[in-house]
This record gives C-alpha cells, structure tokens and sequence, in this order.
C-alpha cells in the first residue's frame, strides 16, 4: 500500500510540474483519461488500480505553492481561475499500463479529434490544456 501511494505521489508531482511550468507539457501531453466513466467508476480506478490515479487539480496547484513554484497568491488566483473554466476539478489518468506505439493508446492515430471526443480514451492536456494553462496565464505565471 505504501508503494502505491509513494507511485501516486511521484505521478501527482510529475503531473502537478509540467501544469506550473510547462516546459514538461509536451511529455505530458498524452495523459489519458476516460471521460464517460462516472465519478463512482473515477474514484474506484483511482483508488483501487494500479493503472489509474486520481489527480486533483487544486490540490496539484496547491503543491506547486507549497513547493515554492508560485505564491500562495498565485496558487488562489490560478485555482479560481481554473475553476471558472468549467473544466473538471480531477482527473483519473493513466498511470501505467499503455499499450500502444511509444507507450500511448493511439500515439500514431492520425483522427487527432479522437483526443478529445468524449468517447473512451481521451487526452487531458489535449481537451483541458487551454483551461489549464491559460489560468496560470491569467494570474501572471508565465511558462
């Protein structure tokens, strides 16, 4: 059990990076998640897989304050920001376990609107991307 949320922590932290900083979106880019499945079926994968975790966008931007990459300042504006957007407040990525070219669902599939149809697989930072980084834009945190 420990293991797994040390795993947890290291895929929140990576994650909770590349949303302040950008510089690491590109390898993030691809970060699947299911948008049919219900917050029931999220919050069962994300506790009871070792595939999925379950990351709080909030508590993602809140860990960038407290780990100093922004202010606590920046940390209110950028959640509130966010949350004005409508995007969803958590996400249950994929955390292990792709199958396909270069270790992502569907690396080569040139149907790129398929990243973001809401149907199976999806990719957050190519649906939610925009909300993401345009409220740490919003609140004057450059990438």
């Amino acid at each position: 059990m420990l293991s797994r949320k040390l795993t947890n922590v290291g895929a929140g932290v990576a994650l909770a990076a590349a949303l302040a900083l950008g510089t690491g979106a590109a390898a993030y880019a691809h970060e699947c998640y299911n948008p049919s499945r219900s917050e029931q079926g999220d919050a069962s994968a994300g506790a009871n897989s070792q595939a999925w975790f379950t990351l709080v966008v909030a508590d993602a931007i809140q860990g960038d304050a407290d780990g100093g990459l922004i202010t606590q300042e920046q940390a209110d504006c950028i959640k509130a920001a966010y949350a004005a957007t409508g995007a969803p407040a958590s996400f249950t990525l994929m955390a292990k376990g792709a199958v396909g070219q270069g270790g992502v669902i569907a690396e080569n599939n040139p149907n790129d609107w398929h990243a973001i149809d809401g149907k199976g697989i999806d990719h957050a930072f190519d649906a939610y991307g925009d909300a993401i980084f345009g409220s740490f834009a919003a609140c004057g945190v450059a990438f």
